[in-house]
């Protein structure tokens, strides 16, 4: 038996009011134009007065002595090796720190971003990128500080400072201006980003606001029969389209536009990340900076009809209220009473939060809440190691002391939550993903979540035509992950199923479909704008190396591998530690006879990842290909002990040992596969093969009786069981 090579494809995969009026009198937005803020003050003193100095209006400035908070006069922070000195030359400021040459350069300051509890500085740099410095002051504790301190980052890395993860135009610059547009040449490499106004202004929020501005400003337009251009998020927002509104900024998204117009709900330019890891907790909480979103839309509050305007202030941004009070303008007072809590009253320990919005902090010293409101499940700890309030304060106890606690003081049963059926799935119940995914009185971003998950499964060809259901779901998001689910499916064409989202509502979706229709270069009379929507996508996120892999990664599936080599080497070269991009690569490259430059790529990710299973094992076969037997036997073995478990690996390796008549090595290997995957009858197989050939008979006799028990009506089995009691006697 020969060993096969194998494709290894690694898929790459981050308020305010204003008047009413009658929605059919909404202008459209391209015959309105951005006027700035100082036009609403006017009209709307108290609002500007609220908004002036908040969050969004610090959100950034140009970079002078009345926005800059940081100690400037000539100190120096040091963090692992590298020193960064701050010092000023006349009205302007600078630093000098490691470029991406891996020297020490002079930069000047160009804008500031944020203002408490930290800030950040943005230096320009060529091609039009601005860079946010990781060495940012803490406006608190008046200091310098490093956001990684930890981490010793090289000059290469996508996330040094000078890289593609601290890049402002990519990375920041939506959601800290008003009417940002990347411009990003994709040819050229280069930016042209523009914005009306510097910080988050009205406008932002309000959108384009001249045909508002002049209709009340001109007598001869004002009339009372007449109503007013309506403007974006206008107090006739319900609650969630508020909260959709919101999530514009306060998720943790992909943008697929190039241009933000207003139109639309929030998967028509955005779409949001699921609740997976590492961005969530298996249960959903949150774990990496994910803004707010994707927690608050798992909450019963949202789905009770609350939104953020509920407790904050819409324009200044501040809560509302302090403390528990905030919490009993909706809620009982019975709730704050230690018949409840269980806490000595009005305690920090009292606290509704503290139980119930556990957080994090982020950028090194931002604390920031989940907004997910749930119950603290210490039960969930116990059985899935996941977080919980209670263990967040008593350190000093066990996961199982707090599950005790709750059930003494609240009874044994919990409330159903979505949570319990993740967990499961992720112990190893698939159906508990469908389930889940089933139901619809779980959040959608939970039952999308569980549809991606329960996809990854092996599937039977009928499990698979049972997500075609929700192919139809009243989800968009939940459309998009079957549209996911299917495009991972080569064997089967589903396109009559997929072809009428290529005309859904909403543009996250019909992008969805359309990328299944053109990489299998299928047609559809439906095709032609859900295509332009996806090749828009494609290069809105083309300064990502994430964004490269996907385009490397469609062409690759169209057949246009010249293409694909490219996409794959600007992704690499963006982020030198996209090794699924190097993998993918080599292998393009290995198909085109490049040996020399696939080995180096195989190489570098096992220099990069040395406890990644697949490069090994692509090297072993490479060497097995290229007939070096000896490094094919040693990266093969390797391949067996690394992560993933990859059986293929087991598989060829065994193989390989028989080719160089190394039977009892075989087999040992093969036996360990076998624990793994019992009564496997490939690996019992190439067993009753090695047990053959070192003239094992009566082990093979015992093997070929099981492949026949296994596969009564497998007549080859039939024919080598006779041979095998013919060599016997």
């Amino acid at each position: 038996m020969k060993i096969e090579n194998t494709l290894i494809l690694l898929f790459a995969l981050i308020l305010s009011y204003s008047c009413q009026s009658d929605k059919d009198n909404r202008p459209k937005y391209e015959s309105s134009t951005f006027v700035g803020s100082a036009a609403c003050q006017s009209c709307h003193e108290e609002q500007f007065k609220g908004w002036k100095d908040s969050h969004h209006d610090q959100a950034m400035k140009i970079a002078d002595s009345t926005s800059i908070l940081a100690d400037f006069n000539n100190v120096s922070f040091t963090n692992k090796t590298i020193t960064s000195r701050f010092f000023r030359k006349g009205n302007d400021y600078f630093v000098n720190t490691q470029g991406e040459d891996g020297k020490y350069h002079d930069y000047k300051i160009e804008y500031t971003f944020g203002f408490t509890p930290l800030q950040q500085y943005i230096v320009k740099f060529p091609d039009g990128k601005y860079q946010c410095l990781q060495t940012a002051w803490d406006s608190k504790k008046n200091q310098w500080f490093d956001l990684q301190p930890n981490l010793e980052i090289k000059p290469n890395e996508w996330i040094h400072w000078t890289g593609g993860g601290l890049r402002w135009n990519s990375a920041c610059a939506d959601c800290h201006s008003t009417n940002l547009e990347k411009n990003f040449d994709s040819k050229l490499s280069q930016y042209n980003t523009t914005f009306s106004e510097i910080d988050v202004s009205c406008e932002a929020c309000h959108g384009p606001s001249s045909s508002h501005v002049n209709y009340y400003q001109n007598d001869n337009t004002y009339s009372k029969t007449i109503a007013p251009p309506t403007m974006n998020m206008s107090k006739a927002l319900s609650s969630k389209e508020l909260v959709d509104q919101c999530a514009r900024c306060h998720s943790r998204r992909n943008q697929i536009t190039k241009v933000y117009d207003y139109s639309g709900t929030f998967m028509d330019h955005y779409e949001p990340s699921l609740l997976m890891d590492p961005l969530y907790e298996l249960d959903g909480q949150i774990r990496d900076e994910v803004y707010v979103y994707g927690s608050f839309v798992q909450s019963k509050m949202f789905h009770n009809g609350v939104s953020c305007k509920d407790c904050h202030d819409v324009h200044s941004l501040k809560l509302k209220q302090t403390g528990n009070a905030l919490c009993l303008s909706c809620h009982t007072p019975n709730y704050d009473t230690p018949d409840h809590h269980f806490h000595e009253a009005n305690t920090e320990t009292s606290q509704c939060v503290n139980c119930h919005m556990t957080g994090k902090t982020y950028m090194g010293n931002d604390f920031r809440r989940d907004h997910s409101f749930r119950i603290p499940r210490p039960d969930q700890t116990v059985t899935a190691g996941t977080p919980n309030a209670c263990n967040s304060c008593h350190t000093d106890k066990t996961p199982q002391w707090a599950s005790e606690i709750i059930k003494k003081n609240y009874g044994d049963e919990r409330a159903e939550h979505f949570s319990d059926y993740l967990l499961a799935g992720y112990q190893g119940d698939k159906e508990a993903f469908y389930a889940l995914a089933s139901q619809h009185k779980f959040p959608d971003i939970a039952r999308a979540t569980a549809l991606n998950n329960y996809a990854k499964q092996e599937l039977s060809p009928k499990e698979f035509s049972e997500i075609m259901k929700f192919l139809k779901d009243s989800s968009a998001l939940v459309r998009t992950e079957a549209v996911h689910a299917f495009e991972k499916v080569e064997q089967t064409d589903y396109s009559k199923s997929i072809e009428p989202l290529l005309l859904d509502s909403v543009r996250s979706v019909r992008i969805s479909a359309a990328r299944y229709f053109s990489s299998r270069n299928l047609t559809s009379s439906y095709l032609l704008k859900a295509e332009k929507e996806l090749f828009e996508n494609f290069d809105m996120n083309a300064d990502f190396s994430a964004g490269q892999h996907l385009i490397a990664e469609f062409n690759q599936q169209k057949g246009n591998l010249d293409v694909a080599i490219e996409a794959y080497g600007k992704a690499i070269k963006m982020d030198n530690y996209n090794n699924a991009s190097r993998l993918n690569l080599a292998f393009l490259l290995y198909q085109k006879g490049d040996i020399t430059s696939a080995e180096k790529l195989y190489l570098e990710v096992v220099e990069l990842e040395p406890n990644f299973s697949y490069s090994y094992y692509m090297l072993g076969l490479l060497y097995n290909e290229s007939g070096k037997n000896e490094k094919a036997l040693f990266y093969l073995g390797k391949a067996c002990e690394k992560e993933p478990v990859n059986l293929r690996a087991f598989y060829n390796y065994a193989l390989k040992l028989q080719e160089v008549e190394q039977f009892k090595e075989s087999i040992k290997v093969i036996d360990r596969a076998l624990v793994l995957v019992p009564n496997n009858e490939e690996f019992l197989y190439i067993k009753m093969l090695a047990q053959i050939k070192s003239k094992q008979y009566v082990d093979a006799y015992k093997a070929c009786s099981n492949l026949i028990s296994l596969a009564p009506q497998n007549a080859t089995y039939q024919q080598i069981l006779s041979k095998i009691k013919a060599d016997m006697n």
